[in-house]
């Protein structure tokens, strides 16, 4: 039994991995929001283009941290007046 556990484990960490090592392209970006782009440009009235060129230019098509822990495609700031949670990025730091 402790075997069937070790490879179960295995197997859930390996696929984890996968996932994280995918990279969303820019098309895949757009397949993936394009409807939540047109529903707010009916909405809003920015062209759903602007928004998902926007986003897949601020995010890295999703791929950043701001866009995958803090589900913040467009590096939305908030000031001190701010109560909820928050996520800290400094994006003047080196590479």
């Amino acid at each position: 039994m402790r075997k069937k556990n070790s490879i179960a484990l295995l197997l859930i960490c390996l696929s984890a991995f996968q996932i994280k090592a995918q990279q969303l392209t820019p098309q895949d970006y757009i397949n993936l929001y394009k409807y939540d782009a047109v529903e707010d440009m009916l909405r809003t009235g920015v062209p759903a283009s602007i928004t998902l060129a926007q986003g897949v230019l601020e995010s890295e098509s999703g791929n950043s941290d701001l866009a995958r822990i803090a589900n913040n495609h467009f590096g939305i700031k908030c000031h001190k007046e701010w109560s909820g949670d928050t996520f800290h990025k400094d994006d003047d730091e080196k590479a």
